[in-house]
């Protein structure tokens, strides 16, 4: 059963707001699909700031913020720092929020939302 004050409920529900406000934003966003797709497997503060035309200021300060929210990794190459996924982390995000949303969907069975019931006609 789900206990909403207990202590591991709200660290996770803390670590959940990270993230999702790390995903709350369209650059962070192209981001993350670039990544995912497979076009780069690594990008630099550099590399990010050229493709989206962005800043290098503004670059850094999105990765800064994946980072925090332990979305992605940093590795140093050179004169460069490297960003990739945290995998072992995204494991834990992917599990919390599917876990989340397995619970509200079988609320959402039990009571008839209205809105799944349109979409599944």
């Amino acid at each position: 059963m789900l206990r909403i004050n207990s202590k591991s409920t709200l660290e996770a529900t803390e670590e959940m707001e990270e993230v999702f406000k790390a995903l709350a934003n369209v650059n962070r966003l192209l981001l993350i699909y670039s990544l995912a797709s497979g076009e780069v497997e690594k990008i630099s503060v550099t590399a990010m700031s050229r493709n989206m035309g962005i800043t290098q200021p503004a670059a850094s300060q999105h990765l800064k913020i994946l980072k925090n929210a332990n979305i992605l990794i940093a590795k140093k190459e050179g004169n460069y720092i490297y960003y990739t996924f945290n995998e072992g982390a995204m494991k834990k995000h992917q599990k919390r929020i599917d876990f989340l949303f397995t619970c509200a969907f079988s609320k959402c069975h039990q009571v008839k939302c209205p809105e799944l019931e349109k979409k599944e006609k």
